[in-house]
C-alpha cells in the first residue's frame, strides 16, 4: 500500500525566495527517485505552500528523506510553521519520527 503525505509550510519573513528555490530543487530530485509516485508543490496565500507526496511504500518514503536530508534541513531553516499529515503504513522508523515530531498527524489504518 502506498504512503501519502500532505505538508503545509509558512515561510519565515524574508525567506520566500529561498524557500521557493529549495523546493524547486527538492521537487526535481523527488520526481526522479524510484518509488516516488507523485510530488507536487502548491502556492497558497502569500508565504504559504503545500506539498502532496505519494510513495510506493515505506522504504521509498524513507529513501526520499535520506537522499534529501540536506534540502529538508534548509527548509526547516526558512519556515516558521510546518504541519504534516501522513496516510498509510509508514513503517517503524517513520512512525517513531512522527510520534516525536510536533505538528505531525498519522493515519495508518485504512478502512
Amino acid at each position: 500500500m502506498s504512503i501519502l503525505s500532505h505538508a503545509r509550510f509558512t515561510a519565515s519573513e524574508g525567506q520566500t525566495e529561498s524557500f521557493e528555490r529549495i523546493i524547486a530543487e527538492l521537487a526535481a530530485r523527488a520526481i526522479a527517485e524510484p518509488g516516488t509516485l507523485m510530488y507536487r508543490f502548491f502556492r497558497g496565500t502569500p508565504g504559504t505552500y503545500a506539498v502532496i507526496e505519494q510513495y510506493a511504500d515505506a522504504e521509498a518514503a524513507q529513501a526520499h528523506q535520506a537522499a534529501n536530508a540536506d534540502l529538508l534541513a534548509q527548509i526547516d531553516g526558512c519556515t516558521k510553521e510546518v504541519s504534516i499529515t501522513l496516510h498509510g503504513p509508514v513503517g517503524p522508523e517513520i512512525r517513531e519520527w512522527a510520534q516525536q515530531a510536533p505538528n505531525v498527524t498519522l493515519f495508518e489504518e485504512p478502512i
